[in-house]
């Protein structure tokens, strides 16, 4: 399971790092953005989502030694 978490932050890094790179920040609220925006927001929350589940692995390892 842990070679599976890494693999998903190391594609939610990349999906993220893609997205930050298709918004345009000259017209950042324009209609080309919208897409973009709400994609590279929800690939933020994956992200936050992945690494609570990877910290709250450790502290489950952790308090059952």
């Amino acid at each position: 399971m842990n070679k599976l978490e890494k693999i998903l932050l190391f594609l939610t890094i990349l999906i993220v790092v893609f997205n930050l790179t298709q918004l345009n920040v000259y017209n950042f609220l324009g209609n080309e953005n919208r897409i973009a925006l709400i994609c590279f927001i929800l690939s933020l929350c994956a992200l936050i989502l992945i690494l609570i589940l990877i910290i709250s692995k450790r502290i489950k390892d952790k308090l059952s030694n």
